[in-house]
């Protein structure tokens, strides 16, 4: 019995743990620059410089993705893998769309284009397909697609949005309290947000049922120019339940077995 109850405060323990420990995200700035980001106390760790700006994160299967992003010097529509050590880019395939914005879902890659529209993106050939019009009109200022949620989050004009992954059509969540929301990544059972405010960066977790920003940390260094992409750094395990869940199997388990043992306990005692 003691034993069953010393496994119960250790499995309590651990899943305390891993509630408040550190959740660290792969982020992405204008510059190329690609770092490591914890998203509790906005350390920032530079790994590499991808070579191109891109114009946000995406995973799929177990790999890290980028979209290219438009500029006046760049076509904007080329898909890259992304080597998660350094940053190096390998190109999968080119688009037909100029992209403002890149993200992804548990089961796809998406992006936004110079349009305004909603595309999926082909993760084997970079192709892309009209999902359809959001409804919130051309891009303009400081937006943001999400990563690793099962829902498809948008920033834009200040406020929450989900995108229809199969219509395109944006439905407004609420306000953020900020009009500067450059990315966002789902992980760890929140949803996290790279602020680009001036002068320094910041991260915020958003409430995905009123939309509201509150903040976390500044970011640690002043070299960043600004979040176009964030990502989970474990990302060949996206589809693996979110730590507090893994928190809670584990307590649920260790008062199955010691409802178990009281169970065994008891029927010898009739004897």
């Amino acid at each position: 019995m003691q034993c069953i109850l010393r496994l119960v405060f250790l499995a309590v323990t651990i899943g305390a743990a891993t509630l408040w420990g550190d959740i660290t995200a792969y982020e992405v700035a204008n510059t190329g620059q690609f770092a490591t980001l914890d998203l509790t106390t906005g350390a920032f760790t530079y790994l590499g410089n991808s070579g191109e700006q891109l114009a946000g994160l995406g995973v799929y299967d177990g790999v890290l993705y980028g979209g290219l992003a438009y500029t006046d010097s760049s076509g904007g529509n080329t898909l890259y893998t992304i080597n998660a050590a350094n940053g190096a880019l390998t190109a999968v395939g080119t688009g037909s769309v100029l992209l403002n914005d890149f993200g992804s879902t548990l089961t796809g890659l998406y992006a936004i284009g110079t349009d305004g529209n909603l595309y999926s993106v082909n993760p084997s050939t970079g192709a892309d397909t009209l999902v359809g019009a959001t409804g919130l009109g051309v891009p303009a200022g400081t937006i943001g697609l999400s990563t690793n949620a099962g829902a498809l989050y948008y920033s834009f004009g200040g406020n929450l949005y989900t995108l229809n992954t199969g219509t395109g059509t944006a439905t407004e969540i609420g306000a953020l309290g900020t009009s500067q929301d450059g990315a966002m990544v789902f992980y760890g059972g929140s949803l996290w947000a790279g602020i680009n405010s001036s002068p320094t960066l910041s991260v915020d977790t958003v409430n995905t049922a009123t939309g509201a920003a509150t903040f976390v940390a500044d970011v640690s260094s002043n070299t960043v120019e600004g979040f176009w992409g964030l990502a989970p750094d474990s990302i060949s395990s996206s589809s693996a339940p979110e730590p507090a869940t893994s928190s809670l199997l584990a307590v649920a388990a260790a008062i199955l077995a010691l409802r178990a043992s009281v169970r065994r306990v008891s029927r010898k005692s009739l004897y």
